[in-house]
C-alpha cells in the first residue's frame, strides 16, 4: 500500500447483497471512498483526490473492481478533484448535481434517484449548505456525507453560494432519520478517523445538539475564515477541466502570495539559501530530502508552487514528485532572483553563496588540480579534469548536477531552517491560513469552528 493513504474495508447491506467501502486517506484531511459491491464487482469513486489517481487504480485492481461510478459530491475548492481523469481513464461516467456545472459530466441525479451497483442500491441526496450543488450518498447502513456532516462537526457555509440556515435545515431533514448504527463516512477528517455513527454523532457532535436553527446561523456565520488564496485555480480545475500550469510566470506567484497563498509555496534549496532570503511564509523542503518529506508536499495545499533561485531544481523536484503520484505542482519560473526583481516582497537573512557558485567553484579548482598534477606527476590526473568538465556538459543538458546534490549535503549548506516541518493532527495537515480543506477545523478548514457552549 502506498505510504500515504491508509485503506480499511467495512460492509454496509445494502437492499439486496452487501456493499464494501475502502477510504483512502489524504494528508490533507481529505478522504475518497471506494464503494463496491463484491458480487457483481461494480464500484462507485466518491470525491477523489487528484494526488490518489493511481492509488485509486491500484486499489480497484487489487480488489478486482470495475467502476462503474465517478462522483464528486459537491464543487471541490480546497484541493484538486480526479474525477475527470480517472472517468476517463477508467471509462466510467461522473456523476456531480446539476447545480455543480462540471465540465464533463454527463449525470447529474436528482433528490431521491437511485446509483446501482449490480443489485445494491445507493440512494442520491441533494443536501445544499455547504455548496448549492451538495449532495449526500446513503445505503441501507451507511452515509457518506461529504462536507455537510463531519465527526464531531459541521462544514464552512462562507463561500461558494454556501448558507448556514440551508444547512441546518438539510442536515435535519437527511440524518435526523438515520439509525443509531448508521455509519457515517465525512467528506473530510482532521484527527486521521474514517468513520463514525450517527449514534456518537447524536451524542457528541455539538452542532447536532443545537435545536435552535437562530443559534445555528449566528455561531456559523460568525467570524469567517479568508478566503482561500488557491481557490480560483482550484475551481478552474474541478468546474471546467483547466489543468493546472506546470510552470507560472512570476508576476502570477507574486499576485498569489499577496492574496494570501504563501503557504502553498515550496522552496527547494538548501537551508542556508533559505537562510539567506525566501518567500514569507512559505516552506522550506530542500530538493535532495523531497522523496523523504512527500507527505509535507502533499500536506501542502494545491497548487504547490515551487521555488529554487533559478528554476532548475524545482523542475527537478516536480518530476521527482510527479513520479511520487504528487499533482497540483507548478515551477515559478526564474525562481526567487525573478520574484525579487519583479517587486515580490522576501525575507532577508544572512547572504550565503548559492549552490551554483558552490560547484562553480569546486569544478574549477578540481579541473585546475587535474591540470597541475597532469603535467607534473602524471598524464592519468588529466583524467580528473575531464571527468569534471563532462560532468559540467551533463549537468547542463540534463539539468541534474551530481556536484550539487553532494555540496548540498555539507554542514555548511544545512542552515537552521532546514529541519522538517512536523504535519499537525496525525494524518491531518499543518494548519495554513485560509485553506478550505487543508487545514484544522480551528483555523479555517472546511470544518466550522466549535459552537460556544
Amino acid at each position: 500500500m502506498h505510504p500515504t493513504t491508509k485503506a480499511a474495508a467495512t460492509k454496509t447491506s445494502g437492499p439486496t447483497g452487501t456493499l464494501e467501502t475502502v477510504p483512502l486517506l489524504h494528508p490533507q484531511g481529505c478522504r475518497t471512498y471506494l464503494i463496491g459491491d463484491p458480487v457483481s464487482k461494480e464500484a462507485l469513486v466518491l470525491d477523489p483526490h487528484l494526488d490518489l489517481f493511481h492509488e485509486v487504480e491500484r486499489r480497484l485492481t487489487e480488489l478486482g473492481w470495475k467502476a462503474r461510478y465517478v462522483v464528486d459530491s459537491h464543487t471541490h475548492a480546497d484541493h484538486p478533484s480526479a474525477s475527470g481523469a480517472l472517468g476517463e481513464k477508467l471509462g466510467a461516467p461522473r456523476v456531480a448535481h446539476r447545480k455543480a456545472n462540471h465540465h464533463g459530466v454527463t449525470h447529474h441525479p436528482e433528490d431521491g434517484d437511485i446509483l446501482h451497483l449490480g443489485d445494491a442500491q445507493v440512494e442520491v441526496r441533494h443536501a445544499p449548505g455547504h455548496t448549492p450543488d451538495h449532495m449526500v450518498l446513503l445505503t441501507e447502513h451507511a452515509a457518506f456525507s461529504g462536507d455537510s456532516l463531519f465527526i464531531d462537526g459541521v462544514a464552512r457555509t462562507d463561500f461558494l453560494g454556501g448558507d448556514a440556515g440551508v444547512l441546518y435545515d438539510t442536515i435535519h431533514a437527511i440524518f435526523d432519520d438515520l439509525g443509531d448504527d448508521v455509519v457515517l463516512y465525512p467528506g473530510h477528517d482532521y484527527a486521521g478517523r474514517t468513520e463514525s455513527t450517527m449514534g456518537a454523532e447524536r451524542a457528541n457532535n455539538p452542532w447536532l445538539r443545537m435545536a435552535d436553527r437562530a443559534k445555528f446561523v449566528e455561531q456559523l456565520s460568525a467570524n469567517p475564515p479568508k478566503r482561500p488564496a488557491n481557490m480560483d485555480a482550484l475551481l478552474h480545475l474541478n468546474r471546467e477541466g483547466v489543468d493546472i500550469p506546470e510552470a507560472i510566470p512570476v508576476g502570477e506567484a507574486i499576485e498569489h502570495v499577496r492574496a494570501g497563498g504563501s503557504n502553498t509555496v515550496i522552496d527547494v534549496r538548501m537551508g542556508i539559501e533559505f537562510d539567506g532570503e525566501h518567500v514569507d511564509g512559505s516552506r522550506l523542503i530542500p530538493l535532495d530530502q523531497i522523496k523523504a518529506r512527500v507527505d509535507e508536499v502533499r500536506a501542502t495545499p494545491a497548487p504547490r508552487l515551487l521555488m529554487c533561485r533559478t528554476d532548475n531544481r524545482a523542475r527537478m523536484a516536480q518530476k521527482t514528485l510527479e513520479e511520487l503520484g504528487v499533482s497540483g505542482l507548478s515551477v515559478i519560473e526564474g525562481g526567487i532572483e525573478a520574484y525579487r526583481a519583479a517587486g515580490g516582497e522576501t525575507v532577508v537573512g544572512k547572504a550565503a553563496m548559492s549552490i551554483e557558485r558552490q560547484v562553480r567553484i569546486g569544478a574549477g579548482v578540481l579541473s585546475l588540480i587535474g591540470l597541475v598534477l597532469g603535467l607534473t606527476v602524471s598524464p592519468w590526473f588529466f583524467a580528473l579534469s575531464i571527468f569534471v568538465g563532462m560532468g559540467q556538459v551533463f549537468a547542463g543538458v540534463t539539468d541534474w548536477c551530481g556536484m550539487g546534490l553532494l555540496l548540498g549535503k555539507m554542514p555548511w549548506n544545512q542552515g537552521s531552517a532546514s529541519e522538517a516541518v512536523e504535519t499537525v493532527g496525525g494524518c491531518a495537515a499543518t494548519a495554513p491560513d485560509g485553506g478550505c480543506a487543508a487545514s484544522l477545523p480551528d483555523v479555517g478548514g472546511c470544518a466550522a469552528t466549535p459552537p460556544a457552549e
